[in-house]
């Protein structure tokens, strides 16, 4: 080997030597930072026998594609376990002793003792309290199930705010690393900051990728309908003004395209936005419903008839609603009635009325007690019947049909639970699914600090043999100069 030729050499070792150090110094910096993938340095010969170093990325598109399925499952299966976890709340507390269920065994137990003690005012009084602590559990319950479709709306109206916000940000990158790609530049740096918007955006909305030449990538959401090629498609959303029974909520469109939780496929959806949905539109209606049932089977089952035999007809009793004194058709759903059911104030001794009329009837064509009896049990012996008698219930509702009154409300409050527990495991399952997927795209593309300093003492020792090279030259130029004097 001549003397220039090593000397080139070693000139281009120290090079290549000085790229390495600064790409691993890059690496030690981003260490910290979950979104930086790891670079690489590789020698790649040139013209007329030079040297570069070319830098690539660890990425693994396989992996980063996993964890992006991963973590839209996870964040669709949290957010609707959330959300059951705030419907059960609504009447679990104290052991479920609020829950319709058991204030109507409260109420059946009230009326227990009043038939026993008919002509006891208090022991009536005690019975129209429990029919108002019912009714009220009712409306509140209604309330609140309609307070959480209005906060999903919210929330999906601010999830479709960060789609359109996040997919304006990955434009303005994506242009930056396809036009970098094609003029030979470095676009590592773009090419982090697209992943994690990606993931950004995986956790608000399923979404699934393909990348074409120059690096270029168009993103589908998982019904096909395309959020970005080339550009940026467009979100919207109205958020609806007031939510009650049998409302529905607004349709999200991409490109007008609607996209709904029926779109997706996996079994919670996938995305923030898919779990929202399901709750708004699927779960908290559902729940709505059986309340409903609930409210309805008791002003049927409180009901009161024409003791003439005249044919008049029957009409609503101790609970009333904005239908009274019709009563509703037998096993057909009325929407909204538990947020309005409500006991009259005839029954009420503080208003004006009295538990009496629970134990004699209405009056007129609908008094039980025709001979004015103080021991009249008649016709709360009858009512307490019909608590365990078996009655109609839509099958709409999603709770059963031909139960009691009692195991229709248990039966909803099991519905509830059931839906409750297979969240919260599908919740525990997807984030520890997510949280491998994250650990694993981790270990494969980002920076361990031993491998870096273990490679920077390597790139040490080829910069001393490099030095020494240039040393040895160098003193050879040297002698062979004094030689020629």
């Amino acid at each position: 080997m001549s003397l220039s030729s090593a000397l080139l050499t070693a000139q281009n070792s120290l090079a290549a030597a000085s790229k390495k150090t600064a790409i691993v110094s890059r690496n030690i910096a981003g260490a910290s930072d979950p979104n930086y993938v790891r670079r690489t340095g590789s020698l790649v010969s040139g013209a007329h026998g030079s040297l570069y170093v070319n830098v690539g990325r660890s990425a693994d598109e396989a992996l980063l594609t996993r964890y992006i399925e991963a973590n839209s499952q996870n964040a669709s299966s949290s957010t609707l376990a959330t959300g059951l976890d705030r419907l059960s709340a609504l009447y679990s507390a104290n052991n479920y002793a609020g829950s319709p269920a058991a204030l109507i065994g409260d109420l059946r137990d009230a009326l227990q003792t009043y038939a026993t003690q008919p002509s006891q005012g208090a022991t009536g009084d005690m019975a129209v309290n429990k029919a108002v602590a019912l009714a009220n559990a009712l409306n509140e319950g209604s309330l609140q199930v309609q307070k959480l479709r209005a906060d999903a709306d919210a929330d999906i109206a601010a999830s479709v705010d960060d789609i359109n916000e996040m997919l304006a940000k990955f434009e303005a990158v994506n242009s930056k690393i396809v036009n970098g790609t094609r003029s030979g530049e470095d676009v590592s740096d773009f090419l982090d900051e697209r992943d994690a918007i990606l993931k950004d955006l995986s956790g608000e909305i399923g979404i699934t990728t393909m990348t074409r030449s120059d690096n270029d990538m168009v993103i589908f959401a998982e019904n096909g309908v395309t959020l970005f090629e080339k550009t940026a498609r467009a979100v919207s959303f109205e958020p609806t003004t007031a939510f009650a029974a049998g409302v529905k909520g607004n349709n999200v469109y991409v490109d007008g395209v609607p996209l709904s939780h029926g779109t997706f496929e996996q079994p919670f959806g996938t995305g923030r936005l898919s779990g929202l949905l399901q709750l708004r539109d699927q779960v908290a209606p559902d729940y709505q419903s059986q309340l409903d049932e609930i409210a309805r089977g008791l002003v049927s089952m409180f009901a009161e008839t024409d003791q003439t035999g005249a044919g008049n007809p029957t009409i609503t009793g101790l609970f009333s609603y904005p239908g009274s004194p019709a009563v509703p058709a037998d096993g057909k759903l009325v929407p909204g009635l538990a947020g309005t059911i409500r006991v009259p104030s005839a029954y009420i001794r503080s208003e004006g009325g009295s538990a009496e009329r629970l134990r004699d009837g209405s009056g007129g064509a609908y008094d039980y007690n025709k001979s004015n009896g103080a021991a009249f049990s008649d016709r709360l012996q009858q009512l307490i019947g019909q608590v365990g008698e078996k009655r109609n219930f839509d099958t709409a509702a999603g709770a059963g049909s031909n139960l009691s009154i009692i195991d229709y409300s248990t039966g909803s409050a099991s519905w509830l639970e059931g839906k409750r527990q297979v969240a919260a495991e599908s919740k525990a399952y997807n984030s520890t699914v997510a949280s491998r997927a994250d650990q694993a795209l981790s270990n494969a593309t980002g920076v361990d600090i031993n491998e870096e300093m273990a490679l920077l003492l390597e790139i040490e020792q080829s910069f001393s043999a490099s030095s020494r090279i240039l040393s040895t030259v160098g003193a050879m130029l040297d002698d062979l100069l004094n030689a020629v004097r």
